[in-house]
Parts: structure tokens; C-alpha cells; sequence
């Protein structure tokens, strides 16, 4: 039992007794009886997701059941029934009592069972149904998908009017069988988070969702914010209640004596009402991402109260800032100042109940450790707990809604997906680490003939009912719009490709590459029989792209042992995600103003895109990247036509080599700093060209700070490097880096 002043909270996660759907008409006659006989089904751990247990991957309905007492602290109280989160339908019953259902993977919903909940002996049945989506998987009527050595059912196969609004957890490309005619497998379902009892008294509160802004005079911020709080209240006794609603607003992560405290008396007609509390902080102290201030939180405290009983509390914490995108340039300001934003997409797993706290919060320190100060949710929405901690931490959320790929634009969906859409927005409005939000991944992907018009109708609808919840924050319709690009070079789109000759957006919320894990992680994925040589149906359901890997990466497939294909695999990820990173920092606010590696680890047991894989290995990519997402870097870019990343460089005796060396600060300081360059003979420490140059750097800059010419002598051959390295006043190390290229 939890006790909270004005609630009382009982778990009901534990043991449940669950069975396969067989006979659906008889079974939703039967199984919610209370008088079922149970002596035959199985027991599972809830929450839980069933894939994870025994029933494995399942489609279809699972009836669960368990009983309880109701704990004697809230007799005489008002009860409620609360689900955290069920995948997908949830039907429920108390003591054979239909309740109501609910749809959607990732929202909370409740029942109010006051007359129905006893003190002894309840029966508690829900019917949780995840379904196979109808779509049709289409073959792809590419030449290079049908030349590859696939059989049919594994060439590449794109979904068509998809109705179930699960995005990554139903179709996309790293789970196992994505991008074959086996999109489904792999199906997420069951109670995947918590299920609870709450005591509440007559008035509660149904939601709070609390908006701040920063105070200005004139257009300049006089250093005060108003806080104001919506509450729906909603009371359950019948009868009008006099009662008092109070607001506490105080400091929650740091050092504050003051407490502000608004109080009103508010008259509670039976049923919702709605209320507005408002208080002023005189001097403010504003949530910033970790490198460009502090994330500074507050806590508010909300009340109900009959006379001195209180009926109702609610806390939030929450943060004041100010979040705008520059619909000019694209870029992204941050109380009042230009920030830089060194992101990360992620996505904890397509099991989203095996992960812990902890595991998410050892993610997100490595991503500081790494320098990332914003971290895109794409086509999924993750535990509470990870915003929470992205609250605490100061890493601004870019967060989608669950759509991906090719969705029906039918009314009913749009319908659908509007209630989900509103939900999402609602279940995060107040965390103080939400930025921005995007209506719909990528609505415009496919070429597939009478495609459906998601990004004129869904998105329209959607970005309507987000706006109409949250009209203060950016909205995004959907990627390669309004200034967003995917520029995944080597993996969805070649590896050869001139980087000087493509439109560079100033958002990049996807860029890139994939690779094999290690052997041992691979060894757990692909059956041994199937390991090597390859079958390339398997190597393909588990996500290694036969054809992208060809077209894209120039992936050595006549290899003749599994380590170097693996070895080669990882190399050219490494370097592709470095080049990418150094190409696109050289770029800074011309025009980029965002980048987002897709992504941080691989969320099933595949081959992936992540630098982390699903068993938690790192691979070498992710120490590549970790080289060049410092807030200071030095890189060279370099003289070659095509501009090509990823893959050795080559120039001959009698060739001009040049380096334009970049410095990128974005911290938003000036710093006086000193940068060394070298260049030299691999294994050598002979400098063929070599300079120290004293250095202040512009706050929050991208600029060429030197140029090296070398005429490539006639009798040179070999590896070559050119070595970088800028330090501070103090000879603290703030960026090292090397540029490695061939004469031939």
C-alpha cells in the first residue's frame, strides 16, 4: 500500500492467471464469469510483455485474471481501477461486470468501480487483444530487390494502409522480419505496466497539466514567469461541494526558501468541472539543457479540500523555459539564445517491460558522457520514468507519435488515431524536458501506386489535436518536411553519394549507418546452422538488408570468414558515422541546427543500426562518434570530387593535398585556446607539415581556421595522417582528431 495525503495506492501487479483466446464468442461469454474455473490456466508475471514469457510471438486475445481485497484503509473512500498501459485493447470486467475497454499501447487509463469493488473476493478479468494488422505487404518492384539472392517471401515488401497505431512496435526496419512479408513477427502485447487500486475522496483531480512562460515587458523577460495550472476536477458525490483548491509551488532540485501559495474556493457541481490557478515566481530560474545552463525544477502541489480534509493531491514537477523554432532559418532558441542541438534517437526496446529504470538511466549517462544534450523518440513513446530522468538531466525530448510508414488516411484511423494523439500529448505535456513534437515519422516514404494521403489528411488532423492541447510548442508534421531530413549515406541511401551536392535541411533527425554486431552477439541472433556461409533468408528476417548492404556500403560479401565480414561491417559504420558528424559540424547553422544518430541501441535482438546492441555491447562506431561529439571539435575537410564519406581517401605523388581545418564551439562562450596539426607517415613520428596556432574561439561557432597545402612528393607512398588537437589556457585537451588518407 502507498499512501499519498488526500490518495491511497494498492498494487495489483504480481501473479495472474492467464489463457489463450480459443473460442471467441463463448469465451467473452464465459471467461469473465467470477465463477470460471481457473484450475487450468497459466500463471504470468504482470506487468509483463508476453512475447518475453511462454506464449512467445502471439497474435490475437489473452484473458487474464487475478483476485484481490481491498486493503481496509480504503473502505468508505471513492475507488478507482487504474491500468498504466496495455498493448493493444483492453476489455475489463470486476466481478463479472463490464467496466469499458481502452486502445492504445501507451497511455493510462482508469474506471471508476466504487459500487462495484467489495472488501473481499473481487474478481478481477481482462481481455487483452493484439491483433495481426490486416495490411497488405506489397513486393517492391525494384530490380535491385529482385535480383538479390532472396527468396521471394524475404525480398524487400512495403505495408499498405496500416490501421493498428503502434509505429516501431508494428513495422519498421530494425525488428525481426522488417522489410520482408514477416513485418509482423516479433508482436508486442500483454499488461506491460502496472495495474493499481486508488482511494481517492468525493472531488479529485482527473488531470493537471501546468503551463509556464516567461514574463517580458516590452519583448524583453523581466525576470519573473507566470505559472498557471488547468485542472479537471471531477466529483463523484452526487451532490455540489464547497470546497478549496490550492496551489503550492516551490523549488524541487535545488536551494529555495520561498513558497508560493494560491488558494481560491471553488463550488463543484456533480460531474467535471474545470478550474485555472495561477501564481508568479518574482525571480525565476529557467530549465536549460546541461550544457547551456542548468536544468532548475520546480514542484507544484495541488489540493482539494472539504473544510480541513483534503479530498485530492497531486504533485508535478516541472520546469520554465522557452522553446522556439526559428521558422526562418530552422533553428532552435532556448531561453532567448541559439542553441546547437548534439542529438541522439532512441529507443529502449520493442519489449518496453524488460526495461528498468536503471538500465534507462545508464543510457542516458553514457549519452552524456558523449556530450548529447537532446534526444529524439521516433514512432514510439517510452516508459514516464525516462522522462523523468531526461527532466532531471537536462537533455531536451523531440518526441513522435507512434506512426510509421504507410498508415490508412481512412476516417475511422484518423478517428483512432486522434484520441492517441491527444492522449501522448496530455500523458507528457508537463514534463519539462519535452521541446518539440512530430505528428508522424515519415508519412510520405513510399512511391507504392494510390498511396494514402497520410500527410494531407492524418497529419492534418493530428497536428490540429496536438496544437489544440499544447499550442505553445513546436509542431512537426512529418520528416523531409518543414526543414527535416533523414541522410542515412551507406544505409538507406548510397554510400557514394557527393555530400556537396545533396540539400542539407537544417534539421537532420536521422543520420548514420549499419553494421554486424560482434561475433558472440551475432552467434545469439542468427541459428548456428544458418550462421556461415550465410543463408541470406535468415541473415535478411534478422535485418541485415541484403540489397542496401550491396548498393549502399560496398560490403566485401566474398569474404571468406565471418570475423572479416564483421571487421569490414563495423569499420565502415565507424567511419561513416564520424565523417558524417565532422561533415555536417562543418555545416553549423549553414544550415544545421540539428543531428540525430539513428540510433543509440539496437531495441531487438537483430542487426542493426544501433552503436550499442541489444546485449549491450558498444561497437567500434560508438567510440568513433564519441571522438567528434565534443562541444569543442577540430576536423578536416577535405580536397576530393565527389565529396564521398566512409571510405579510404586517395591521392598520388604530384597531387595538391588540402586540408581545411574547422574548429566548432559550441559552448556559448568565447575560448582562448591553442590548435596543433601534423601531418605525418602513418607509424612515423617525422612531421611532414606542422603548425601550432594560438586561437580564440567564437561562442557558439563553426569556423575555418586554417588550411594546409602539401604537394605529395614524388617518392611518397603509404598511410598518411594529418593529427589534430586544440587545448585550452590551462592545456586541457578539448578536441582530438585525425583525418587518415592514402597516397597510392
Amino acid at each position: 500500500m502507498k499512501h499519498g495525503y488526500g490518495r491511497e495506492i494498492s498494487e495489483l501487479d504480481g501473479t495472474w492467471l492467464y489463457t489463450l483466446e480459443k473460442n471467441p464468442d463463448r469465451d467473452r461469454a464465459q471467461l469473465p464469469l467470477p465463477q470460471t474455473d481457473r484450475s487450468s490456466w497459466k500463471k504470468m508475471k504482470i506487468p509483463n510483455n508476453w512475447y518475453l514469457t511462454e506464449v512467445g510471438d502471439y497474435d490475437g486475445a489473452i484473458w487474464f485474471s487475478r483476485n484481490f481485497d481491498l486493503p481496509p484503509e480504503m473502505k468508505g473512500r471513492k475507488i478507482s481501477l487504474q491500468f498504466m498501459a496495455v498493448d493493444y485493447i483492453g476489455q475489463v470486467w470486476l466481478n463479472g461486470e463490464y467496466l469499458g475497454s481502452h486502445e492504445g499501447y501507451f497511455s493510462p487509463f482508469e474506471f471508476e468501480v466504487s459500487d462495484t469493488v467489495r472488501e473481499k473476493a473481487n474478481c478481477l478479468v481482462v481481455r487483452v487483444d493484439s491483433p495481426r494488422d490486416p495490411t497488405e505487404y506489397v513486393l517492391v518492384d525494384d530490380p535491385n530487390n529482385l535480383s538479390t539472392p532472396l527468396s521471394r517471401d524475404y525480398k524487400k515488401h512495403w505495408a499498405r494502409d496500416l490501421s493498428i497505431v503502434k509505429g516501431h512496435l508494428i513495422d519498421a526496419m530494425h525488428r525481426p522480419g522488417a522489410m520482408t512479408k514477416f513485418r509482423q513477427d516479433g508482436n508486442t502485447g500483454g499488461i506491460w505496466q502496472s495495474v493499481r487500486l486508488i482511494a481517492r475522496g468525493e472531488a479529485q483531480i482527473s488531470y493537471a497539466k501546468v503551463y509556464s512562460r516567461i514574463v517580458e515587458r516590452d519583448f524583453v523577460p523581466d525576470g519573473s514567469a507566470l505559472v498557471s495550472v488547468d485542472l479537471e476536477i471531477n466529483n463523484t458525490g452526487g451532490r455540489v461541494i464547497q470546497a478549496e483548491a490550492e496551489l503550492r509551488v516551490e523549488a524541487e532540485n535545488f536551494d529555495s526558501h520561498e513558497t508560493l501559495v494560491r488558494s481560491c474556493p471553488v463550488e463543484l457541481q456533480p460531474g467535471l468541472s474545470l478550474r485555472k490557478l495561477v501564481v508568479t515566481i518574482p525571480e525565476v530560474r529557467l530549465w536549460s539543457t546541461w550544457d547551456n545552463g542548468k536544468p532548475y525544477l520546480y514542484k507544484a502541489r495541488i489540493r482539494l479540500k472539504q473544510r480541513d480534509t483534503v479530498d485530492d493531491e497531486q504533485d508535478i514537477v516541472f520546469g520554465v523555459k522557452d522553446v522556439r523554432h526559428d521558422d526562418t532559418t530552422g533553428h532552435w532558441i532556448l531561453n532567448g539564445t541559439r542553441v546547437f542541438l548534439r542529438g541522439m534517437r532512441y529507443y529502449s526496446s520493442m519489449y518496453m517491460s524488460e526495461v528498468s529504470t536503471e538500465r534507462m538511466e545508464k543510457d542516458l549517462r553514457e549519452m552524456l558522457d558523449m556530450n548529447i544534450n537532446s534526444v529524439r523518440i521516433g514512432s514510439h513513446v517510452e516508459l514516464d520514468d525516462f522522462y523523468t530522468l531526461c527532466d532531471r538531466m537536462g537533455i531536451l525530448v523531440w518526441q513522435n507519435f507512434p506512426l510509421h510508414y504507410c498508415y490508412s488516411d481512412s476516417d475511422d484511423l484518423i478517428e483512432r488515431a486522434g484520441i492517441m494523439m491527444r492522449d501522448m500529448v496530455r500523458m507528457l505535456h508537463n514534463h519539462a524536458c519535452l521541446g518539440m513534437w512530430s505528428v508522424f515519422k515519415e508519412p510520405q516514404i513510399y512511391g507504392l501506386p494510390n498511396m494514402p494521403n497520410n500527410y494531407g489528411r492524418l497529419c492534418e488532423i493530428l497536428y490540429e489535436t496536438g496544437k489544440t492541447v499544447d499550442p505553445i510548442r513546436w509542431m512537426h508534421k512529418g520528416d523531409y518536411q518543414e526543414g527535416v531530413q533523414n541522410l542515412m549515406t551507406g544505409c538507406c541511401q548510397p554510400g557514394d553519394l557527393d555530400m556537396k551536392r545533396i540539400r542539407i535541411e537544417p534539421n537532420i533527425v536521422e543520420f548514420g549507418s549499419h553494421a554486424l554486431p560482434s561475433r558472440k552477439s551475432l552467434e545469439k541472433i542468427i541459428p548456428e546452422k544458418d550462421l556461415w556461409p550465410p543463408n541470406w533468408d535468415t541473415w535478411e528476417y534478422y535485418c541485415f538488408f541484403y540489397d542496401l548492404q550491396v548498393r549502399h556500403t560496398r560490403l566485401d560479401l566474398s569474404l571468406d570468414s565471418l570475423d572479416k565480414l564483421i571487421e569490414q561491417s563495423q569499420a565502415i559504420e565507424a567511419r561513416t558515422i564520424k565523417e558524417q558528424i565532422e561533415f555536417l559540424r562543418q555545416r553549423k547553422y549553414l544550415p544545421v541546427g540539428s543531428m540525430y544518430l539513428y540510433y543509440w541501441n539496437d531495441p531487438a535482438p537483430v542487426i542493426g543500426s544501433g552503436i550499442v546492441d541489444y546485449f549491450g555491447e558498444k561497437l567500434p562506431a560508438y567510440y568513433s562518434m564519441k571522438q567528434v561529439y565534443t562541444p569543442v571539435l577540430v576536423s578536416l575537410e577535405w580536397n576530393k570530387d565527389p565529396y564521398v564519406i566512409g571510405y579510404d581517401k586517395f591521392w598520388k605523388p604530384g597531387d595538391l593535398f588540402v586540408g581545411k581545418i574547422w574548429i566548432n564551439n559550441d559552448y556559448q562562450r568565447p575560448i582562448p585556446v591553442t590548435l596543433k596539426w601534423k601531418l605525418q607517415r602513418s607509424g612515423s613520428d617525422r612531421a611532414e607539415m606542422e603548425k601550432s596556432l594560438p586561437l580564440t574561439l567564437e561562442k557558439d561557432s563553426a569556423k575555418l581556421v586554417d588550411t594546409i597545402h602539401w604537394s605529395v612528393p614524388g617518392g611518397a607512398k603509404g598511410d598518411y595522417l594529418v593529427k589534430m588537437q586544440v587545448s585550452d589556457e590551462e592545456g586541457k585537451i578539448l578536441s582530438e582528431n585525425d583525418f587518415a588518407f592514402i597516397i597510392s
